[in-house]
């Protein structure tokens, strides 16, 4: 079993019966449960006021991103993928992505339908990013460091 503590309620994967559920903290109430369609391993969950966004791995390069409603535990939408370094910052999502063809992908994803706003290939050794007043920038362990521009929906290159 894995636990994910989310403040005032946790999140526990049990990876044999492949269920989400969610309990009430500190007492353990249960609050829902949810079953998933296949085996996964929750790499993290982030959270806010309304959603549980969930990261599934399913293979090295196969997952999805899930975000199911606080109260009920219902899907609201996925991502296919893996992810890796997922941030929730400034009221979006900012996730980390490797397609099937093991290329790596920052994305920038509106929290209420999942609508991936922009999009940005990077190297596959990025290992930390953060965010200053006028960007992205990103460290990868060869020593490089890149920054991204964007002005709300689009990179400006």
């Amino acid at each position: 079993m894995l636990t994910f503590t989310c403040n005032d309620t946790a999140i526990i994967y049990n990876p044999e019966k492949f269920t989400v559920l969610c309990v009430s903290n500190p007492d353990g109430k249960k609050l829902w449960v949810k079953k998933l369609s296949e085996p996964v391993a929750i790499q993290n969950v982030l959270f806010d006021d309304r959603f549980y966004y969930i990261a599934c791995r399913i293979g090295d390069t196969e997952g999805m991103f899930l975000t199911v409603a606080r109260s009920n535990g219902s899907t609201m939408w996925f991502i296919p993928g893996r992810t890796f370094l997922e941030v929730l910052y400034n009221g979006f999502l900012y996730l980390i992505f490797v397609d099937e063809d093991e290329r790596y992908f920052l994305i920038k994803v509106e929290r209420e339908e999942g609508t991936k706003l922009w999009y940005h290939q990077i190297d596959s050794d990025l290992y930390y990013y953060h965010f200053k007043d006028d960007g992205i920038l990103l460290h990868y362990a060869s020593g490089r460091k890149e920054k991204i521009t964007y002005d709300g929906k689009r990179i400006v290159y």
